[in-house]
């Protein structure tokens, strides 16, 4: 008798302290049930990951998102946003719509803040910022090195997990989020997917299989480079000779300026500045154009030694002629982020008078090993 006492007192307890289950929180204090929480989700982490992002007016607006071999590259055309997949340079899924919250009480800026990614070494789920008037939601989508697409749209409906990290309940399918500071456990609830437009959707993708086919321009960025009054241009042109799409546009791409004179105007090319493949990490290549005033950098990243190196070569328009202004370097270590690596920065003191035609990628690496 005493023994059935005991165990209905138990399921009694159990019961109380599991009471509030079916809400939204389940406020974890106790340490036991903490570990149990980290056991439910072990096979699922939320990871760090990499961005490089153009937001400029003046050219295509994007977002590329990228870790271990994966890359997600964000294209946005007005308030639409477009994702094309890629696992260890290989595309796994072209352009295709995405909910994307950009615009509707946000911008890029934010938006990108608000992506999360979690990850079990072979597949993962990329949550991507959704619209919402009150509450924390999220456009899901499932993917591993073979496919990439929608999964769910999920809300928190409560404020209860401000500043949380994301886990999934394997055995029920459960996506839950874990407050940081309070450890309060709240519980994604399903939403209808939010609505796109197929049409507006369709007529989109064509334009960029147009852009990606046609041989137009990557990338052009416009501005009165000769302080004359008039626009000068800057076009990075798609590598047409590389084994892959990621390498067409990230790696030797030639480069075009046009800068306005009072008799027409003035070419100067370069196909050799866009460093080459070196296989080293997923985030090498181009990144973009800056442009203030007389002066227009490039900035591109490479990876060495588990080190990444994020490179601005800063160019100085002086009427026709454009010379090589600077060379800079800054340094992230992926296998020590705690890390401080200096910056690096050579001028005009180092190499002299170098024209924008005769930079290359040899000629930076020289510098840079000096």
């Amino acid at each position: 008798m005493k023994t059935k006492f005991l165990i209905l007192f138990s399921f009694i307890l159990v019961f109380l302290s599991c009471k509030g289950n079916d809400g939204k929180t389940v406020n974890e204090t106790d340490a036991k049930n903490q570990t149990a929480v980290k056991e439910d989700y072990s096979s699922y982490k939320e990871i760090h990951f990499n961005v490089k992002s153009d937001y400029k007016d003046n050219s295509k607006k994007n977002l590329e998102i990228f870790f271990a071999d994966f890359l997600f590259k964000i294209q946005f055309v007005d308030d639409r946003a477009y994702l094309k997949a890629s696992f260890k340079n290989k595309m796994i899924r072209d352009f295709q719509q995405v909910v994307y919250n950009f615009t509707y009480d946000s911008d890029y800026v934010n938006a990108e803040k608000r992506v999360k990614i979690i990850y079990n070494g072979k597949d993962g789920y990329l949550f991507l910022p959704g619209y919402s008037e009150e509450f924390q939601n999220f456009t899901v989508y499932k993917f591993n090195s073979q496919d990439f697409k929608f999964n769910q749209a999920l809300s928190l409906n409560t404020h209860n997990c401000k500043d949380g990290e994301i886990f999934l309940d394997n055995k029920n399918e459960i996506f839950f989020m874990v407050d940081k500071t309070s450890k309060t456990k709240c519980i994604f609830s399903k939403e209808d997917a939010y609505p796109v437009s197929t049409k507006q959707a369709q007529k989109d993708l064509a334009q960029l299989q147009q852009n990606k086919n046609g041989g137009n321009a990557l990338n052009e960025f416009v501005s009165d480079l000769n302080r004359d009054g008039k626009k000068d241009k800057i076009s990075v042109y798609k590598n047409d000779t590389a084994k892959d799409d990621f390498d067409k546009t990230h790696f030797v791409l030639p480069l075009k300026i046009l800068l306005s004179s009072k008799s027409g105007s003035i070419e100067k090319s370069n196909n050799n500045m866009v460093f080459s493949n070196n296989s080293n990490c997923i985030s090498e290549g181009f990144s973009t154009v800056a442009t203030k005033d007389n002066y227009f950098t490039i900035e591109q990243q490479t990876c060495y030694d588990y080190v990444l190196v994020d490179s601005y070569i800063t160019f100085k328009v002086d009427g026709n002629e454009i010379y090589l202004h600077k060379y800079g370097e800054t340094y992230f270590d992926k296998a020590n982020h705690e890390r401080k690596i200096p910056d690096k920065i050579w001028t005009v003191k180092d190499f002299g008078k170098v024209k924008f035609e005769n930079v290359n990628e040899n000629f930076l690496l020289r510098l840079r090993n000096k």
